[in-house]
């Protein structure tokens, strides 16, 4: 389990920085982004719900 949650953790860091760089460029680009976003979730919803889930599976791992 622990070669996941480092991979989960890795995207959880890598999805944030994406998250920051989107809010940077969205008063200009919002239009764009949106289309064809592929999620029915806001992009800062989906980071928060990766972290809980990966606190979650740390919990259940170390049970």
């Amino acid at each position: 389990m622990d070669p996941f949650l480092k991979a989960l953790n890795e995207v959880i860091h890598s999805w944030a920085e994406l998250s920051k760089e989107w809010g940077l460029i969205e008063p200009d680009y919002s239009d764009r982004l949106s289309e064809g976003y592929p999620f029915n979730k806001d992009f800062n919803e989906i980071v928060h719900e990766l972290i809980e889930w990966k606190e979650k599976l740390h919990n259940i791992s170390k049970g």
